[in-house]
């Protein structure tokens, strides 16, 4: 039976299965960015209902339809047969439709290779074989599912330090007491738009690094590839304490300063 038959059998006959014997997964279910390969695996899950599988397609979603990825077939040449060529240049497909028992087909994009966010869509599978007692005929589909993911903030730009009634930022980071300034500071704060950025100090008295208590004031967050960014501020007055206090900005923390993934520092003195 050749493959372009096949494809005539599927647009032509309706889901005569009577129970669901495809199934996909993505491995992990959420994808770590930048730390897990992305894996999708279309598998048989009943195969003791099918006589044979002919072909399995992994397919994801464009701007209006699924399109199928890649395929792996019986009767073709390879078996393994690519139609996004892009993907494949930075992905690794395996599979085969040998029996109904140890067919399925498996794309792996390497951690280093996943593009953000393009790669994280909709997938599903489809399968054609035929019923264990040889007379029918089975199309299937799995339902989508989307490939979530997780992105840590790994960029953040050092404070920057702005006088009280000044229109410039000022280079200088040393003030008398009693000075009022604003610090802030941009950057990524991951994959979640309600994540914000956080401001601890350490005087020089200080073992440890505290959560300041004044309410930063967070711009909005804007997307950025897998991340979103966005700016905070806070406003800060130095007392005679402040003889040389460090300041920082982070994202990405676990709840307690110093922790963030994305991590940087000012340090204030007073004068005098």
């Amino acid at each position: 039976m050749t493959f372009a038959f096949l494809c005539a059998i599927l647009l032509s006959v309706g889901l005569l299965a009577s129970a669901q014997n495809i199934q996909i997964q993505a491995l992990p279910p959420t994808v770590s960015y930048g730390e897990n390969d992305l894996v999708i695996v279309c598998s048989i899950t009943n195969p003791s209902q099918l006589n044979a599988v002919f072909f399995i397609q992994l397919q994801r979603n464009s701007s209006t339809t699924f399109e199928t990825v890649v395929s792996v077939a019986d009767g073709t040449t390879p078996p393994l047969q690519w139609k996004d060529t892009q993907l494949q240049g930075r992905a690794s497909a395996t599979g085969n439709v040998d029996s109904p028992n140890t067919a399925q087909l498996r794309l792996t994009i390497v951690k280093d290779r996943v593009m953000c966010p393009s790669d994280f869509k909709m997938y599903m599978c489809r399968m054609l074989g035929i019923s264990s007692n040889g007379s029918e005929t089975v199309t299937q589909e799995t339902s989508p599912i989307i490939i979530s993911y997780i992105a840590l903030p790994t960029v953040i730009e050092l404070p920057r330090v702005k006088i009280i009634g000044e229109n410039f930022d000022t280079p200088n980071r040393t003030f008398p007491v009693g000075t009022a300034f604003t610090l802030t500071c941009q950057g990524e704060i991951g994959s979640d738009q309600i994540n914000t950025i956080r401001w601890c100090a350490q005087r020089a008295n200080e073992m440890m690094f505290t959560g300041l208590p004044q309410t930063p004031i967070h711009s909005e967050a804007s997307p950025s590839g897998c991340q979103y960014t966005r700016s905070s501020t806070i406003t800060y007055n130095l007392t005679s304490q402040d003889t040389f206090t460090k300041f920082l900005c982070e994202s990405g923390d676990t709840g307690l300063c110093g922790t963030g993934t994305a991590i940087q520092y000012v340090n204030i003195s007073t004068s005098g």
